[in-house]
């Protein structure tokens, strides 16, 4: 799997804690942001498989 993905989920958090810290986004936002974002990256590096293959199996 490439780092590509990982990078943009990582970087999307990082710019939610940013704008956090200045008061663009609420801080209740945020919070959520945190728990959300590593759950949808979990969830799309479990669909494509650790070797970056199709999640479906040919029989």
């Amino acid at each position: 799997m490439s780092p590509k993905p990982a990078l943009l989920f990582a970087s999307a958090i990082i710019a939610i804690a940013v704008l956090a810290i200045f008061d663009v986004i609420p801080e209740q936002f945020a919070r959520f942001s945190v728990i959300l974002l590593p759950a949808l990256a979990a969830i799309h590096i479990a669909r494509r498989g650790s070797c970056g293959c199709s999640a479906k199996m040919r029989a």
